[in-house]
């Protein structure tokens, strides 16, 4: 009788000793996944972009893309007249980045037979986070896409409520309306900007003498429809042939940039 207790003490304990290491282990196992959901959790969080916010931008609805510092004006609705000068929803009006309050980066013109031309701007966050002015030296274009001169222009934006958009447009038509005749030797140039005031003691970014016009400082470049016009925000060749493959667009390295 003795041996047969002895023997039933050692199988109890060894069942037990082998269902204790299965209780350890499924505790483990979910004690796993419940750190690597917190982490999932936590990354997502961190990588999460703020929703875009809505602003008026003289007449057009745009949307502004915030990712850390980096910063881009996206047309949202664009007003009467952008579309004729190439302007759909979509099309991006400012790329750059936010450093204490001030913007600074690149913005474009918009032309019909030229494409879009990048010129450098900068300015403030103005009226507790509720206006945006930026300002640079646009080019001005020829027919014959040849930059002829360049003059100062600004560009500014007004923050909108989410409501506000299509009342925005609104108004700005009706305002505008009367002098349509007056503001269509702007439209082949469009940055949607008010038109370019006169141009101040500041030399201006580009000139007739300069050969090449750089905007960015990515690796490599899209040459534009202006000869001399770089744009330049492509950390590789291949990555600037992908983007630009339907555009038919010729790719070349940042001449500023050593490559």
């Amino acid at each position: 009788m003795q041996v047969s207790k002895s023997i039933l003490l050692m199988v109890t304990c060894g069942f037990s000793r082998r269902y204790r290491w299965r209780a350890l282990a499924n505790v483990a196992a979910i004690a796993l996944v419940a750190t690597v959901a917190v982490a999932n959790a936590q990354a997502q969080t961190q990588t999460a972009s703020p929703e875009p916010t809505i602003w008026d931008h003289n007449g057009s609805v745009m949307y502004l893309v915030a990712n850390g510092r980096s910063r881009e004006f996206y047309y949202q609705k664009p007003r009467t007249g952008m579309l004729e000068v190439g302007i759909r929803p979509g099309s991006l009006l400012f790329r750059g980045e936010i450093d204490n309050g001030q913007y600074s980066g690149t913005a474009y013109i918009f032309t019909l037979h030229c494409g879009q031309i990048p010129f450098q701007v900068n300015g403030p966050v103005l009226d507790n986070d509720q206006r945006i002015l930026l300002t640079g030296q646009a080019p001005r274009i020829g027919r014959n896409c040849h930059v002829h001169e360049s003059s100062t222009s600004n560009l500014e934006f007004r923050r909108l409520k989410p409501n506000e958009g299509a009342q925005s447009q609104e108004q700005f038509t009706a305002a505008t309306a009367p002098r349509a005749e007056e503001s269509k030797p702007e439209v082949p140039s469009a940055a949607g900007n008010e038109p370019p005031s006169a141009p101040t003691a500041q030399p201006p970014v580009t000139s007739q003498r300069a050969s090449v016009y750089v905007a960015g400082k990515g690796k490599y470049c899209k040459e534009t429809g202006v000869s001399g016009y770089l744009d330049c925000f492509y950390a590789s060749l291949d990555a600037c042939q992908k983007h630009n493959k339907s555009a038919n667009a010729r790719c070349v390295p940042n001449p500023n940039s050593g490559t």
